[in-house]
This record gives structure tokens, C-alpha cells and sequence, in this order.
């Protein structure tokens, strides 16, 4: 998370505890325990200061736009991929490209056959 202060100081910590209106972080590089309050929407430290604090999953939710030209593969890699699905439409002896040389390099490490 990062925990950003009125006079602009930023840092990031790691969650500890989290309850229903508070916090305990440790911030990196120290050995100190932060407790955080949240009252009425701003979270206020220990000192009295309100702090803007972004959570890990806030940050991971943006994801960058997919377009339609991203999720288009070619006849090829189509064919064959249906014919995988298809028990038995491969025919024996068939000179097939490996599936990691017909995707774009972006995608090959997400296919899981």
C-alpha cells in the first residue's frame, strides 16, 4: 500500500491488521508499527493528520484497455486450436506449427493447453 501525508510525503507499508475502522501498517525500511483511523471516509494518523492511503488491489484493479484487434488470431492458430478441442480431427502425420510460434510473443505466456 501507499500512504501518502498532507505535505506530500509518501510511503509504502506493508498491511498488518486491518479492522473495521483502523489499520496497523509496517511502512518499509523501518521497524515501526503505524496505526491508521478511518472516521467518516479520511483515514487520520496517529498524529492527528488526515493521509490518503491506496490499497495493493486499488492499484491492480486498472488494467490497460484490451481492443478487439488484441483478441483476433489467425485461421491457422483457429484450425488449430478447434482441432484440439475436437477428439480425433488431427490426422496423423499432420505438419502442425507449435502453438507458441502462431501467437502473438504478449499472449504465448498465458496459453495453457
Amino acid at each position: 500500500m501507499t500512504i501518502q501525508y498532507a505535505n506530500g510525503m509518501k510511503m509504502e507499508a506493508a498491511l498488518l491488521v486491518r479492522r473495521e475502522n483502523t489499520i496497523r501498517v509496517a511502512p518499509r525500511g523501518s521497524d515501526d508499527v503505524l496505526e491508521f483511523t478511518n472516521l467518516r471516509g479520511t483515514w487520520i494518523s496517529e498524529d492527528c493528520e488526515p493521509v490518503r492511503i491506496e490499497f495493493e488491489c486499488e492499484r491492480r484493479g486498472r488494467r490497460p484497455e484490451i481492443s478487439e484487434a488484441d483478441c483476433i488470431c489467425s485461421q491457422e492458430l483457429a484450425a488449430r486450436l478447434i482441432r484440439l478441442l475436437v477428439p480425433g480431427e488431427e490426422e496423423e502425420g499432420e505438419a502442425v506449427a507449435p502453438l507458441d510460434k502462431l501467437l502473438h510473443p504478449a499472449t504465448s505466456p498465458m496459453l495453457v493447453v
